[in-house]
């Protein structure tokens, strides 16, 4: 997935100009206003976005084009009903997962159950990985981004074109210790017959495989584990990133086969028009879903019972809107409870009382207090924005609440529903759970003499359950490279 808050972006229509317009949402269900707030459907028949209005709790086309002036009867702001939405997200989510066994019971979809906080389904996060990378072109739309360079983009050392902190490979290899290796061959361009609009409501993917396989593509090469199952197939796109439909960037899994190999999971993600467009924060997001399984650490809004939005673990890490910082160039580095839950780093147990020193962008290691409860615990991380944080909006030592039986759906902290992995903002706003932002200065833990977390501070390092944890930290040093912390007697 790759979420949008409010962003103003572009979009091409088939009978009219391109149009700016206002985007919130994801891939599994999305809303679009016009500048002045009117909320806008794009009408395939027309070829153009028109105000929207709402019949039955439903949004539909009003067949007035956005610009055109409203009507008196068309509203501002218009929003569907919540059940109605949740329909259409289901309907769109189903498709990150694959099908659950027999003996799993519903619930244990998402993040719940046995998967210890990942999402169900194949796993690849370790080992010498190697993708499947297409690049796609339209009949109206091409792109001067070569082969070669996103060849560059995906494998190189070093790399740093187009403001690119470094290549999807290496982000990986940092993140996982060196425990995954994740190249890609890159082949195509393949252009497809129609136009780009045409491809919004109507998936290319098994027409684009067919016609990398009449070209003799050897399969074997893309399945690590010898299961007869391709490990991650990924379609780059022509053009802008266009936040509709199918090309909206996202993950989901894929019913293909071909010469005894199956898909598994695939991703999409954009081109740009040109080089200058390369960046490597979304396919690096979508990735962590097919690779690793990573759950998103944002909410959705739209499902498990809850409605209301949030903004989960903003841009502090890839799986939240990380992914988005420096323009995708440099995203954010994965949190440590995802590396934590994917067993790349080694633990490092913070129980006992004494002073520690923990680094920044030292990925082999996860600092870990346990609790007495198997699933919930909290981690200690130093962010300084340096690397691939250098565009976090704060820096210093984070401490995260986690519990793998959570979801970054549920912001309301009770014992019942409550976050999957949530950062305890020093300044104790809870800015995150209230949707005030993605991320600020007050929300890490620097230069703070005395006791800076536990029991009964703001925020508190209390269990979900109300009950005390035993965590207590006091003189956390200054935000650096190296920091130190010391855990107490509570």
């Amino acid at each position: 997935m790759s979420s949008i808050f409010n962003e103003k972006l572009i979009f091409p229509q088939e009978n009219g100009k391109d149009v700016e317009l206002l985007v919130n949402g994801d891939e599994f269900y999305s809303r679009y206003e016009t500048i002045d707030g009117y909320t806008a459907i794009y009408d395939s028949d027309i070829g153009e976005f028109c105000f929207a209005e709402k019949v039955h709790g439903c949004l539909v086309s009003s067949r007035i084009t956005i610009d055109r002036k409203p009507p008196k009867r068309i509203k501002r702001h218009l929003r569907e009903n919540s059940d109605i939405r949740r329909k259409k997200f289901d309907s769109r989510f189903t498709l990150m997962q694959p099908e659950l066994s027999p003996v799993l019971p519903f619930d244990t979809l998402r993040t719940f159950g046995p998967n210890n906080g990942l999402l169900n389904g194949r796993r690849v996060s370790m080992g010498k990985v190697i993708g499947l990378t297409i690049i796609v072109e339209f009949a109206d739309v091409k792109s001067a981004v070569t082969k070669a360079d996103v060849e560059s983009m995906l494998n190189d050392d070093s790399y740093s074109s187009h403001g690119n902190h470094c290549s999807v490979r290496e982000y990986f290899s940092n993140m996982s210790n060196g425990e995954l290796d994740y190249a890609n061959d890159v082949l195509g361009p393949i252009t497809l017959p129609k136009n780009r609009q045409f491809y919004v409501n109507r998936p290319f993917f098994a027409d684009v495989l067919n016609e990398i396989v009449a070209q003799g593509i050897e399969l074997s090469r893309y399945d690590s584990l010898g299961e007869g199952v391709i490990d991650a197939i990924s379609f780059m796109y022509a053009g802008r990133t266009l936040y509709q439909g199918w090309l909206w960037p996202h993950n989901h899994t894929l019913d293909w086969s071909s010469n005894g190999y199956s898909s598994n999971f695939y991703q999409i993600s954009s081109l740009g028009l040109d080089t200058d467009g390369l960046s490597i924060g979304t396919f690096c997001h979508e990735s962590g879903h097919m690779l690793c399984r990573f759950p998103d650490l944002y909410d959705y809004g739209k499902r498990d019972g809850d409605f209301q939005k949030s903004a989960g673990m903003g841009r502090y890490c890839l799986m939240s809107s990380g992914n988005h910082l420096d323009s995708g160039k440099t995203p954010s580095s994965i949190s440590a409870y995802l590396r934590d839950l994917a067993g790349w780093p080694k633990r490092v147990k913070v129980n006992s009382p004494k002073k520690y020193e923990i680094e920044h962008g030292d990925y082999s290691s996860v600092y870990i207090y346990e609790t007495d409860e198997l699933n919930e615990y909290y981690l200690i991380e130093n962010r300084h924005t340096k690397g691939l944080d250098s565009h976090l909006p704060s820096s210093g030592i984070a401490v995260y609440h986690c519990d793998t039986l959570g979801s970054n759906e549920h912001q309301g902290g009770t014992p019942t529903a409550h976050y999957q992995c949530g950062l305890l903002q020093a300044d104790g706003h809870l800015d995150l759970e209230r949707n005030q932002n993605t991320g600020d200065s007050g929300d890490f833990f620097d230069d703070v003499q005395g006791i800076a977390l536990s029991h009964d501070s703001v925020p508190s390092t209390l269990l979900w359950d109300g009950s005390d944890s035993g965590l207590s930290i006091k003189n956390i040093s200054k935000s650096e490279e190296k920091m130190t912390f010391e855990v107490v007697e509570n």
